[in-house]
């Protein structure tokens, strides 16, 4: 029993950084909350980027260190540096899902014609919007 407690809390661990960066995405946007499996595999899908950016940002600053002879700084960010990136990398696809930057991009290569709001209906009236504040 105590190892199955030991794996349970080492899972949540590691998928901490994932929940934290769904957490801040549909915090700052207005998308329905998905059900609790899909949050589990939108905890996955982040916890997978948010590892590859720690495992690059701690390769990046062992090299910094090597090249330009720094010392004191810790080869491992642990925890702590997952969560921070989560938390950045939740608030960038907060305001890609907001400003509909990535589909715009994908629009202009005719690859889709979706937008990142919610109601396709709200789409004129947000370019009208755009176009008198710009005016």
């Amino acid at each position: 029993m105590e190892n199955l407690t030991n794996d349970v809390i080492t899972i949540l661990q590691y998928l901490l950084p994932g929940f934290v960066s769904a957490w801040v995405f549909y915090s700052l946007t207005s998308y329905p909350k998905p059900s609790q499996f899909e949050r589990v595999v939108q905890a996955l899908i982040f916890t997978i980027f948010i590892q590859a950016i720690v495992v690059v940002v701690e390769f990046s600053v062992r090299w910094l260190c090597a090249t330009y002879e720094i010392t004191g700084v810790p080869d491992k960010f642990g925890l702590v540096g997952s969560v921070v990136t989560a938390i950045l990398l939740g608030v960038a696809f907060a305001g890609f899902a907001n400003n509909d930057l990535l589909h715009k991009c994908l629009r202009r290569c005719l690859i889709t014609r979706e937008t990142s709001y919610l109601r396709n209906g709200l789409v004129p009236f947000y370019r009208t919007l755009l176009l008198l504040s710009y005016t």
